[in-house]
């Protein structure tokens, strides 16, 4: 069961397009140069590896899906637009991809004149991937930043959007690899492209460039909302966790000994992954703490009737609300489940209009989008209390 209520629209929200701001025309400049380049780099071959290509992304279409989720699930007190998360996904798949293909080949040639071919092949990875790839990522959260600053609250957005560039990056990357070594099978174009898709979906794929771009976003974003803080601080912030994301990719790169044995391979490889893991939850961490924050600062100003001690306790996060609302479903009965569910989508409205009024430096207490989420809040609230108020009246037999 849910209550009726006012639709109430954020002023800004979901629109990505921006025809007066340069940075919209430079940020598709770049994907019409990257979606050009990925077709010469596709089109010679496409009609004797597609059935190759396409099994592939079926797979990489898999890992998107699940790192879609877990993001969704990161950002607590905020859902991205759709434009945005997409526009973030096609400058890490079309932009930052295109541009790193270039970079990676002339500073491997480089490195092979400064040194020679083996060490190049060897040591190349862990030091031109991240030097290359991380900063043309990390240069599309920035892109956004410019694009639609709005969108730009707190630390944690930088976070989200740093990761959704880098699973475009991942998910693209994956292909152009699996076109590679389709080509290079000497047995099936099908069963080169899936065995190099699977191993870099199942080893690489947990602990991959999300993880990266997302600390750098992290720092960007710091950089960007922390106003408060001084200029320093916030700059060291930045260059801290953009090197942090450097650090973190060029860990994954890193060859193993070649004298190693080969079963210990990929226990090697998966310790390095849960190091990577590790980082960027410790940093979510503190993200997340700080999201808290913002909203129990925004809501310390409502009264009883709207927000109760009980209600912050129940939002701190996604675990806790989940677990309020089978409470209420086992006290209760499912409606009030429901309810309580729709409860909390409409505080985390109240607390996003209220933070930007607050931005704003309005006096007005109370306009008209923030009066109509208090109306729906108090509606559900007395739903709420007449479903629970059902569910406790014993029911009296008619029997004599």
């Amino acid at each position: 069961m849910n209550v009726r209520t006012e639709r109430v629209v954020v002023e800004s929200q979901g629109a990505f397009v921006r025809i007066r701001r340069p940075a919209y025309w430079l940020f598709v400049a770049c994907l019409v140069y990257g979606l050009i380049e990925l077709g010469r780099v596709l089109s010679p071959d496409y009609g004797d590896i597609a059935t190759a290509l396409w099994a592939s992304i079926a797979v990489n279409a898999v890992l998107a899906f699940f790192f879609l989720d877990i993001l969704a699930r990161l950002d607590l007190f905020e859902r991205e637009p759709p434009t945005v998360r997409a526009a973030a996904m096609c400058w890490g798949g079309l932009a930052a991809v295109a541009f790193a293909m270039f970079a990676n080949d002339a500073a491997l040639v480089v490195l092979a004149e400064l040194t020679d071919a083996q060490w190049a092949r060897t040591w190349g990875p862990p030091i031109v991937g991240p030097l290359n790839e991380e900063w043309l990522k990390a240069m599309g959260v920035v892109m956004l930043v410019l694009i639609v600053r709005e969108h730009f609250d707190r630390s944690i957005d930088g976070l989200i959007y740093g990761a959704l560039v880098g699973l475009g990056f991942q998910v693209v990357e994956n292909l152009t690899y699996a076109i590679k070594y389709a080509g290079l099978n000497p047995n099936s174009d099908l069963t080169g492209a899936l065995t190099v898709t699977f191993t870099r979906v199942l080893v690489a794929g947990p602990w991959s460039h999300p993880l990266y771009t997302g600390a750098a976003g992290l720092g960007i974003a710091f950089f960007v909302t922390q106003t408060r803080r001084r200029l320093s601080t916030r700059l060291g912030v930045a260059i801290g966790l953009y090197a942090l994301a450097l650090g973190m990719h060029g860990l994954w790169n890193m060859p193993l000994p070649s004298s190693m044995p080969p079963a210990l391979g990929i226990p090697l490889s998966y310790g390095k992954g849960l190091i990577i893991l590790a980082l960027f939850f410790v940093l979510y961490h503190f993200a997340a703490r700080a999201e808290w924050h913002w909203f129990v600062t925004t809501m310390s100003d409502q009264d009883e009737g709207i927000i109760t001690a009980d209600d912050l306790t129940e939002m701190r996060s996604l675990r806790s609300r989940r677990k309020a609302r089978k409470h209420a479903h086992r006290q209760w009965g499912k409606e009030s489940s429901h309810l309580l569910g729709q409860l909390h989508r409409e505080l985390v409205n109240l607390a996003t209009l209220v933070a930007r009024d607050q931005r704003r430096g309005e006096a007005v207490e109370d306009g008209p989008d923030v009066a109509a989420v208090k109306r729906n809040i108090a509606a559900i609230r007395a739903e709420l209390a007449e479903v629970k108020g059902v569910a406790r009246t014993p029911v009296l037999s008619t029997e004599g």
